[in-house]
């Protein structure tokens, strides 16, 4: 039994014996996902969006690992943000959590069951180009600013991205394209420039290192020529008194994109879902790139992949909706 597995029997307090184990692969399994709203959309907008929530979730709802779940079972939810925007003008963000836990035969009664606790789950995001990405972590650039997920494969013709840590992402947007845009090594050096302004004049007197870095900071800025101004940053820490910016042309580093302003369409309504992100948390669990069911009782990483990789992103897209 792995670790992983024996870390979540312990948690749940089932039993962890060798003779509970037993291929339940193909134990057939169910799926739930209760839709909720939020008091603070009003009652219009509450039954719009709880409705294009249901319609997400219907359509996930057919796809053939959640229509017919095959040792494991799925729970999860789907609601608004709790909070409403910041913005009087963007659209309502919500979420969802669809967790996968797989069935173990119990060593006294010898039925089985689900583990109670999972950590193989898809986060579903809407309206929110941010969630479910890796943020860069740094607050003063034009818009929020992401490491650039890795594109990968293709499922119904829609691009599959990957996350530095292995994680898998699918985007559905009205328009077609990623909600991001490269982040320029001019944008990058501006946003340093304003953050380390910003830490300068909060400092003590004591601090030489903060000033210190602002300075080659704005040197590098003046001294940058024009034709490397507009492209795109690559996070590369080479030198702690220098900017984090690899070399023009290195492969160092990690690409850098910020979330592209008009991603939306401020001519609809904010309940309608404009843009839908669902992360594949199978994470280190299972290599995305051999994919196989695994020789021990926990299938739902595997699952994870087979939902990714078997739905009809196409259709699911139907949730897109302009109401």
């Amino acid at each position: 039994m792995s670790r992983r597995i024996l870390v979540l029997l312990m948690l749940c307090g089932c039993p962890t014996a060798a003779g509970e184990r037993g291929s339940l692969h193909e134990h057939p399994g169910t799926f739930t996902a209760p839709v909720s709203s939020q008091a603070y959309l009003g009652k219009a907008d509450a039954r719009a969006y709880e409705r294009n929530l249901a319609r997400l979730r219907d359509l996930l709802a057919r796809q053939p690992v959640f229509a017919a779940p095959l040792g494991v079972k799925i729970e999860g939810y789907f609601r608004p943000d709790d909070e409403r925007p910041k913005s009087a003008g963007l659209p309502y963000a919500g979420f969802g959590y669809l967790r996968f836990h797989f069935f173990f035969r119990h060593e006294k009664t010898g039925q089985p069951v689900p583990i109670c606790c999972s950590a193989d789950e898809i986060l579903v995001s809407v309206n929110d180009p941010g969630r479910g990405l890796e943020p860069f972590g740094a607050t003063y650039f034009p818009s929020p600013v992401l490491y650039e997920p890795r594109r990968v494969g293709e499922v119904s013709g829609l691009a599959v991205y990957r996350l530095r840590n292995g994680t898998e992402v699918m985007i559905l947007s009205r328009s077609g394209l990623p909600p991001w845009q490269p982040l320029t090594r001019a944008e990058f050096l501006e946003g340093e420039v304003a953050r380390l302004k910003k830490e300068v004049a909060d400092s003590p007197a004591v601090d030489t290192l903060t000033p210190q870095l602002l300075k080659n900071h704005q040197r590098a800025l003046e001294a940058m020529p024009a034709d490397e101004r507009m492209l795109q940053a690559r996070s590369f820490a080479w030198d702690p008194l220098q900017p984090m910016l690899a070399p023009v042309g290195s492969t160092d580093g990690d690409p850098l994109v910020r979330v592209t302003p008009s991603w939306f369409d401020p001519k609809l309504p904010r309940t309608a879902f404009q843009l839908i992100v669902l992360r594949f948390g199978f994470g280190g669990a299972l290599d995305p790139d051999s994919p196989r069911p695994p020789d021990d009782d926990n299938i739902a990483p595997y699952r994870l992949w087979q939902a990714l990789h078997t739905s009809d992103w196409r259709e699911v897209g139907g949730a897109l909706t302009d109401e």
